[in-house]
């Protein structure tokens, strides 16, 4: 699956960047919580100018060590190319991959996208765009977890957050790796990746 492809579906990309570690410093979107250990660089959110802005930004609020334990390298940690502002909606993110080498080559066995935006629990609830197969709670916080029909192989967790909603999008493509399926990984993915919230 090429990094196009998970950009379409997941709103994201991909990046193999340098591995220098560096701190990754809040840009005037993020919340002034204490910025997260990152290896890879990138650069600051979308500008917003409206009154409400989408303040979390899991690029520099997701550090690498939620990253690794979620399965994914931290390497390739790039801002999402379907980042987006606009008067109807603001999302801004990350997105990571991991992989697997069979017989000397690597292939793919999951792409995920970490974002935070303006959208609300309610407005997922109520588009017919999602198909909801779940609604716990995921660390003490409403959550959904959702399927899109246009996308095969991809699964959602929304988590209500003070912006609107973190959200974690998985895609598993088709390859010679046997994985479980997204919608079996969505959950404990995006329980380690909202620590990053803390009271966000």
């Amino acid at each position: 699956m090429s990094a196009t492809t998970l950009v379409a579906c997941a709103g994201s990309s991909t990046d193999q960047g340098a591995n220098t570690v560096v701190s990754a410093t809040a840009s005037p979107a993020t919340s002034a919580r204490p910025t997260a250990s990152v290896q890879v660089s990138v650069p600051p959110a979308p500008v917003q100018t409206g009154a409400a802005q989408v303040r979390f930004d899991p690029c520099v609020s997701v550090g690498d060590d939620l990253v690794t334990r979620a399965g994914f390298a931290p390497a390739t940690r790039e801002r999402s190319t379907a980042e987006g502002v606009s008067g109807l909606l603001t999302t801004i993110g990350c997105q990571f991959w991991r992989e697997t080498l069979v017989d000397g080559e690597k292939y793919p066995t999951g792409g995920v996208s970490v974002t935070s935006s303006d959208l609300t629990l309610d407005d997922i609830r109520k588009s017919p765009s999602y198909n909801i197969f779940n609604s716990d709670p995921i660390g003490e916080r409403e959550a959904v977890l959702y399927r899109t029909p246009q996308v095969g192989g991809g699964c959602w967790a929304s988590i209500k957050s003070s912006d609107g909603t973190f959200t974690v999008g998985l895609i598993v493509p088709p390859g010679p790796v046997a994985v479980p399926s997204a919608c079996d990984q969505i959950r404990q993915i995006t329980e380690t990746f909202s620590e990053s919230l803390g009271t966000n």
